[in-house]
């Protein structure tokens, strides 16, 4: 956690000094406001602060410098609520889906690569023999996934032909695992690690597995209001620019946050069921590979097909 933070501080005082010494001093500053870390469990809260610095660093030249300004998150506080209709902060970052691609802008560059659509399994220890030896889609359709009632997640599974129980809470879903209520809990190969290690106390029978992975298109954006077309503009050209130089999987290769999920090469022994995702936005990029990240080469896959159309969820907010 010490390494972690002293490499945060650097790199957020490098950026930031970049952005406000800037060859266009004359030039106004912009101001950009988000929300600041939720709790101290939220490690993700840096890597996509760090990104956005990346992004406005990266457009500097023809928008000038710009500052953000995290503010406190409010304890139940709604975020895309205080995105939407307050003026409380200028972006938030959303996993999408219609409504919000409805309601809010989208910068439909992902920002960790499609990589929460990779799902690995948090499992039970002696159950992970079982998941080793998997070798046919219609042996997981056997077992029961935990996933939140309102996720997409549970929709996208349950139109592939698996057993799906909603849960209304994170914790309550471990409890249920651990109890044997379900089988398996699928957690993006981002989250899943980190997880673990959190609750490894509490629930010592439970691992994080990747020997079978669940894997659709699914994307993780900033978002900011309808009317805000200037900073979306400045946010696609610099996304867009990082992730077709490279640069951008070479931040996630190399920040403490994603780091761990590379090399890709990892998971070329994996069983990778492709499943569709029938709720995802008609817009989304899906032809720009280098937006994606890949699979390599020897990863084991089966593409998935469902005979019938799932009529979009409404994301509950």
């Amino acid at each position: 956690m010490a390494k972690f933070l002293v490499w945060r501080c650097c790199v957020v005082l490098m950026l930031s000094m970049l952005l406000v010494v800037s060859t266009f001093s004359s030039q106004a500053q912009t101001m950009i406001r988000t929300l600041g870390q939720q709790s101290i469990q939220e490690a993700s809260h840096a890597y996509y602060q760090d990104l956005l610095l990346l992004a406005l660093k990266q457009t500097e030249t023809e928008f000038g410098p710009a500052r953000v300004q995290e503010l406190m998150p409010p304890r139940h506080g709604n975020m895309f609520y205080m995105l939407h209709k307050g003026d409380f902060i200028d972006l938030h970052r959303f996993g999408t889906d219609l409504q919000l691609e409805k309601e809010l802008l989208p910068i439909r560059v992902p920002l960790l690569g499609g990589g929460l659509g990779w799902r690995g399994m948090i499992i039970r220890k002696n159950d992970h023999a079982g998941f080793m030896q998997m070798s046919s889609f219609s042996e997981l359709k056997q077992l029961t996934a935990c996933q939140g009632r309102t996720w997409p997640d549970s929709t996208i599974m349950e139109q592939a032909g698996l057993k799906v129980l909603r849960i209304d809470g994170y914790d309550q879903m471990l409890l249920m695992l651990s109890k044997k209520r379900c089988d398996y809990f699928p957690r993006s190969v981002f989250e899943g690690p980190s997880e673990v290690a959190r609750f490894a106390k509490e629930y010592p029978d439970l691992m994080f597995s990747t020997d079978v992975l669940l894997k659709y298109p699914y994307a993780m954006y900033f978002f900011v209001k309808k009317n805000n077309e200037v900073l979306a503009n400045r946010l696609h050209k610099g996304l867009t620019a990082l992730a077709i130089s490279g640069q951008l999987q070479a931040f996630m290769q190399q920040h403490p946050v994603s780091r761990h999920v590379f090399p890709l090469s990892q998971f070329s022994q994996s069983l990778v069921f492709e499943l569709p995702n029938p709720v995802l936005p008609p817009a989304t990029p899906l032809t720009i590979s280098e937006f994606w990240l890949q699979l390599p080469p020897s990863a084991r896959v089966e593409k998935i097909k469902i005979p019938t159309v799932a009529r979009p969820v409404q994301q509950s907010f």
